[in-house]
């Protein structure tokens, strides 16, 4: 009899200890929950699980820390992006006006057309920079509006002149197929792939389509100038990457990537049978 009672007292021991343990554990997840929502009180015990709160809450609050002080460094350097974009500017816009004064005194000297070329050039990357810090700036400012296709496509056609030689073979369901994004910043992206396949020698053609199903809608550009290198088909849409024949600044198609993310969709390559198409898929959740 007293060994049944000895052994029911030790169950019963045991299992006001789990119980304990259990809604301690409770108590640290809830803590790990609270401090997620930027609630750092620490409740005051002293039992076994206390060393462990402890160091939970000065990790969390470590890496809390590190993630302000990098926001910060980010803000600033951002700013000075900015800032010396600005200031490049400046001194660009008179070697432009006198550029141009000195094209027409001297007409005959082609130096100043190859100068006025390459200032031209450190022009666009004034305002590509611009451009960049705006929108690492503005991670969640992206406007949400309904469009159709077809308009974003008109605008960017607009904005942008093709070459001559450059047939343009438009589907007419993007008219039908609206999206939600931020107007002006996918107008960008799409110019930057247009202006891509503008660039190449043998493209003569770009075709734009559209299909719509319950998760996307999806726009395809696509053309014939060739394709991409399989060895750069993973690295193209990185920022400052570039290939030895292009003479770009290996911004365009990396801003792409990152405005049609923020714009809660994905974009992907492939090479077709005479060159590449970009496909960009708008997801269809709000």
């Amino acid at each position: 009899m007293i060994y049944i009672l000895w052994m029911l007292s030790l169950l019963f021991l045991y299992y006001i200890l789990e119980n304990k343990k259990k809604k301690r554990i409770n108590e640290i997840i809830n803590l790990i929950d609270n401090m997620k929502n930027q609630d750092y009180k620490i409740p005051i015990k002293q039992d076994d699980f206390s060393i462990l709160e402890d160091k939970i809450y000065k990790i969390f609050i470590e890496i809390v820390e590190a993630k302000e002080t990098s926001n910060k460094n980010s803000e600033k350097q951002i700013e000075y992006l900015e800032d010396i974009a600005h200031q490049i500017k400046t001194p660009i816009t008179g070697m432009l006006f006198s550029i141009e004064n000195l094209e027409s005194e001297y007409p005959e000297i082609e130096n100043i057309e190859i100068l006025k070329r390459q200032i031209l050039r450190l022009n666009s990357l004034a305002d590509i920079l611009l451009k960049l810090s705006s929108l690492d700036a503005n991670k969640d400012m992206m406007k949400k509006e309904k469009f159709s296709l077809q308009e974003l496509v008109d605008y960017a056609l607009d904005s942008f002149t093709l070459k001559k030689n450059i047939r343009l073979e438009i589907q007419d369901i993007l008219k039908e197929n609206i999206i939600c994004g931020d107007f002006y910043w996918l107008a960008e992206a799409l110019i930057n792939i247009l202006k891509n396949a503008n660039n190449r020698i043998d493209c003569n053609k770009i075709a734009i389509s559209s299909s719509k199903n319950p998760l996307y809608t999806s726009l395809v550009i696509s053309d014939n100038g060739g394709g991409v290198e399989k060895e750069n088909m993973t690295k193209i849409f990185k920022r400052f990457y570039k290939t030895p024949d292009s003479d770009g600044f290996g911004i365009g198609l990396a801003m792409v990537k990152t405005i049609v993310e923020k714009n809660n969709g994905e974009i992907s390559v492939r090479n077709t049978e005479n060159g590449a198409s970009f496909e960009i898929k708008f997801y269809n959740v709000t």
